[in-house]
């Protein structure tokens, strides 16, 4: 009779044993706080291009314009490796892309409220 320490481990166990020991080694291996923080900010900014395009053509085109011009200014110097340029104007191209959207929104919704009032109104 075998007794209960003597007992093989399941296959699930043993399974689960080799995944945990794996992950916790693998994520251990070679990292410290200053090789993760030095990664960070070689991060490409994104260029918000398909973005800034849609509100130049569909909305307020005005800053469109000015937020197509960012997205290609990200580009350009994310490319010459000034990641804090193309940082900032990636984030500005954003919120003028998103600006532009909004304020078309607004203008159309006028619009269209306008077109209803007139159409409604009785002829004199």
């Amino acid at each position: 009779e075998s007794s209960p320490s003597q007992r093989q481990p399941s296959p699930i166990q043993v399974l689960n044993l080799e995944f945990s020991s794996h992950n916790q080694d693998s994520s251990m291996e070679g990292l410290s706080d200053t090789d993760s923080e030095s990664n960070f900010p070689l991060m490409i900014p994104q260029d918000y291009l398909g973005l800034a395009f849609f509100s130049m053509l569909c909305c307020f085109w005005p800053l469109g314009i000015a937020a197509f011009y960012l997205s290609q200014k990200t580009n350009k110097a994310s490319a010459q490796g000034d990641f804090q340029g193309a940082n900032a104007a990636s984030r500005q191209a954003l919120w003028l892309s998103v600006l532009s959207i909004m304020f078309g929104i607004i203008t159309y919704i006028c619009a269209i409220a306008a077109l209803i009032s007139y159409l409604s109104a009785k002829p004199p």
